[in-house]
């Protein structure tokens, strides 16, 4: 099944840890060395309007289970509390 960018991020991202839905694909990591993809990027949660004020979700590919026709499935196990996470930009599992 061949799978496009843009197709991936109209697939609900869900963890397979407590069946949780986390969102949408906002963006991605790219090796431009190697050419492939090497993780997904979801926003984190409490942004208004569009402007973030929390942390991103950086999933690394290896921990996606299943791409699905409506969704995709993650194994990042639990996803910590915001005040848990600190005042970083990103927050990579």
């Amino acid at each position: 099944m061949d799978e496009s960018l843009t197709d991936l991020t109209e697939k609900q991202v869900v963890n397979l840890c407590d069946g949780k839905i986390l969102g949408y694909i906002v963006d991605f990591k790219i090796d431009v060395c190697c050419g492939r993809l090497t993780a997904i990027i979801l926003p984190g949660e409490g942004g208004i309007f569009g402007f973030k004020k929390c942390t991103d979700i950086v999933i690394p590919w290896e921990k996606i289970c299943k791409i699905g026709k409506d969704a995709i499935i993650v194994d990042i196990g639990p996803i910590p509390h915001e005040e848990d996470k600190g005042k970083k930009k990103k927050f990579y599992l």
